[in-house]
């Protein structure tokens, strides 16, 4: 069962009317013509979340650490999971313009632009038709990957779907899946937590009040248990797999 209806995004001017953002776009540019170079409209934060995602789909896509949206033919929103809101709310590389997926950055906006319009409907391979890292003030570089939807998909509205992700900004690991998938003891799980939280071991040992000697031992039982040999391939490991039940 599909539900219908628009979401809100904050972070912009709000929702107006067509005539207010006319006014706005000829305030801003000084007419009605092309907005100043070297910038991008910030434009609608209307996100039509819930048109095409099933009930299921959307709890199953709001679990993933990652932004999943599912563009049309012109690179307009159809759809998004919380993840990838979150990431446009956030991050100040990334906007959405005219109701597209669009960047700050006017260069890789045109980019990705052309990327889209290059790909038509007979020509889709599967493979991806843009990547890129965008920056965002104050946190780490998201990475953007835009693929083409198989062609005997049976959403016609949907031509595309783009993935967001930070693999250096996953910081959090719950202690039930240190248990239940690695089948760590709850020391060893606070030991992990904290250095998949970015901190060294002599931090780690620190932060839980243990001496460098003990977290060593955990961390060399953590590794049997993990079956990995260094603690830069734990990391890796832990990168990989669940964060949260």
């Amino acid at each position: 069962m599909r539900k219908n209806g628009n979401a809100a995004l904050p972070g912009g001017r709000g929702l107006t009317s067509a005539k207010n953002r006319s006014r706005d776009d000829v305030r801003r540019n000084g007419s009605g013509g092309r907005a100043v170079p070297r910038t991008v409209p910030r434009g609608s934060v209307q996100v039509p979340q819930g048109s095409v995602f099933t009930t299921l789909g959307r709890t199953i896509l709001d679990r993933l650490d990652r932004g999943v949206l599912l563009l049309d033919a012109q690179g307009r929103i159809v759809d998004a999971n919380s993840h990838a809101l979150q990431v446009i709310r956030n991050c100040n590389g990334i906007r959405i313009r005219a109701g597209r997926l669009a960047f700050t950055d006017p260069e890789l906006d045109e980019q990705m632009q052309r990327a889209i319009a290059g790909c038509g409907s007979g020509q889709r391979s599967g493979r991806a038709v843009f990547a890129s890292r965008v920056r965002c003030r104050g946190g780490d570089a998201y990475r953007v990957v835009v693929r083409p939807v198989p062609p005997d998909s049976n959403e016609r509205k949907v031509a595309f779907f783009a993935l967001i992700y930070a693999p250096n900004g996953l910081r959090g690991i719950s202690v039930e899946v240190l248990r239940q998938v690695y089948g760590l003891t709850p020391a060893q799980s606070a030991v992990a937590r904290s250095l998949f939280a970015g901190r060294s071991v002599e931090e780690t040992a620190n932060e839980l009040d243990l001496s460098l000697n003990t977290v060593r031992t955990h961390l060399k039982q953590i590794f049997t248990k993990c079956e990995v040999n260094s603690q830069a391939e734990l990391l890796h490991l832990l990168a990989l797999g669940p964060h949260d039940l």
